[in-house]
């Protein structure tokens, strides 16, 4: 059986590196926080979680917790320095019934591509002992101490190491040691920083490359990558010729903001009445696009920018059928031919639902294929993220197959 903990996680933070609220910032449709919190409910023994987040914000993330995990939550709201948000969840896990010897793991919202495996190993080494747990990961560049704009000194790497999140204490150790750090006026930088100044015991266990923190904008790619492959697990590459008739599949993705005074296009097909359209250099037409983007990923043929490059004004306005039209004979010309699609379309509004047939029947068309090869859903973010409100995305799956 594996051991049970309660956990905190620290939504609080003001994200001034980021310059927007990074843990609002979409991720494969979720919030940053969201996978964070997603993986603690997903490792066995997890009893409750409590959520530092702004006091301005509670209904928002409240509105936002998984309906399965509603039972196990709950929003704290948090204080302006991160210690004094870890206190605020820990005195709410104590009047939640959890003694001062509950296993309890601290861990940062801004790292969303922490794994249930190491959060099971965190919570069963800090319940093996009254030892606090930290996970750390080798540092591989060479360090050196400098002063005055100039290196005095090597630093030895084997002494070293980077501290990640979740890090573990019991939680009556954990109280204290924030507390008198306090006390003390002791700078607080993480949680394990806070037992070992208090003279607890602190204990390292390896951490996972992966596990990097949201920080600055640039980190927004490598987590989405991370979060993908670890969704995805990516089987090794096939030939044409090692599949049955030299059949391929692609997939591709695109997403464009929907602003006033443009025209809603979505699977070829026009939504009248709607005040706001997708921002683009063509028609905007996100589902066509990825579309394309599946067809020629299939055949290995490059993509719709390289195809249509956005900064060619043959294309500006361009109707996206013509363009699908264009990428079927791009296939053809190669030996292949669409066999198949499958869409799944993001947006708050309009319903996709009541026009579904008549985007299916204009796919199969654009691809010459049956109607029964084209699959479409659509549905919404439930307004969380970039496709909440603010935009369009969409994802396809194409088959493609060699002629003959």
């Amino acid at each position: 059986m594996p051991p049970t903990f309660v956990a905190v996680l620290v939504a609080a933070g003001r994200s001034e590196r980021m310059g927007t609220d990074k843990l609002w910032a979409d991720l494969w449709g979720r919030p940053a926080w969201r996978w964070a919190l997603d993986a603690l409910l997903a490792t066995p023994g997890l009893v409750r979680v409590a959520i530092a987040v702004p006091a301005a914000s509670i209904e928002r993330f409240r509105a936002a917790l998984p309906a399965d995990g509603l039972d196990r939550c709950e929003v704290v709201a948090g204080g302006d320095a991160r210690a004094d948000s870890v206190v605020a969840c820990l005195l709410a896990l104590t009047r939640a019934g959890h003694d001062d010897a509950t296993v309890t793991l601290v861990h940062d919202a801004a790292r969303p591509a922490v794994t249930p495996t190491l959060i099971s190993v965190i919570a069963a080494a800090a319940a093996a002992s009254e030892d606090a747990v930290v996970p750390v990961v080798a540092v591989p560049d060479t360090l050196k101490r400098i002063r005055g704009g100039r290196v005095v000194a090597p630093v030895d790497r084997e002494e070293v190491a980077a501290a990640q999140t979740p890090q573990a204490a019991r939680l009556g150790a954990l109280r204290a040691a924030i507390e008198e750090a306090h006390a003390w006026k002791r700078p607080i930088t993480d949680d394990v920083g806070a037992l070992a100044a208090a003279g607890n015991s602190v204990r390292v266990v390896p951490g996972e490359a992966a596990n990097r923190k949201l920080t600055e904008p640039d980190d927004l790619a490598a987590l989405r990558g991370i979060l993908a492959a670890g969704a995805t697990p990516v089987p090794p590459p096939e030939t044409a010729a090692d599949l049955p008739n030299g059949v391929r599949c692609g997939i591709g993705f695109d997403a464009h903001r929907l602003i006033a005074g443009r025209e809603m296009r979505i699977g070829g097909v026009v939504f009248e009445g709607e005040d706001r359209g997708p921002e683009g250099h063509s028609d905007g037409d996100a589902v066509l696009h990825a579309l394309i983007d599946a067809l020629l990923g299939g055949a290995q043929l490059g993509d719709v920018g390289t195809l249509f490059p956005p900064e060619d004004v043959a294309w500006e306005g361009a109707d996206s059928r013509d363009l699908v039209r264009r990428a079927v004979e791009r296939l053809a010309e190669h030996g292949w031919r669409p066999t198949a699609a499958d869409v799944a379309v993001v947006i708050a509004r309009p319903a996709i639902a009541p026009r579904r047939d008549e985007m299916i029947g204009t796919i199969a068309g654009l691809l010459g294929v049956d109607i029964e090869a084209v699959s479409l859903k659509g549905t919404t973010s439930d307004r969380l993220g970039f496709a909440g409100e603010e935009g369009i995305a969409a994802w396809a799956v194409a088959g493609v197959a060699r002629v003959g």
